[in-house]
């Protein structure tokens, strides 16, 4: 059970770079900011941790040990991301990151000490 709770959480995770992958370029269409090469490769990027996310969300789901590392390594660099936009001023989305990565995290870890090695 709280690999599958880490797999939902990752899972809705995956799917908000997914939207930002295509979201962003069409919001900077409208103004701007950055180079044209910026732009796409945010997107890129941003697609390429969709796609990883997907996936480590689906091998959490299937009750696979290797997704567990790269969700702890994505849910610890999310932490301080989360901290800095509930102080900038995104106080909502930043707190319902920051909590729900720390639920994950402690999903994965219950799932670590669970698991048959």
């Amino acid at each position: 059970m709280p690999g599958r709770v880490a797999a939902t959480i990752i899972a809705v995770q995956a799917m908000g770079c997914a939207v930002l992958a295509v979201a962003f370029p069409i919001a900077a269409a409208h103004d701007p900011g950055l180079s044209i090469a910026s732009h796409v490769m945010f997107s890129v990027f941003a697609g390429l941790f969709a796609a990883g996310l997907g996936f480590a969300a689906r091998g959490l789901w299937r009750g696979l040990s290797w997704p567990r590392t790269a969700s702890v390594v994505w849910l610890v660099v999310l932490l301080p991301v989360a901290w800095t936009m509930a102080q900038s001023g995104w106080r909502l989305p930043g707190l319902l990151m920051l909590g729900s990565s720390l639920v994950a995290l402690v999903a994965v870890a219950a799932e670590s000490t669970r698991a048959p090695q």
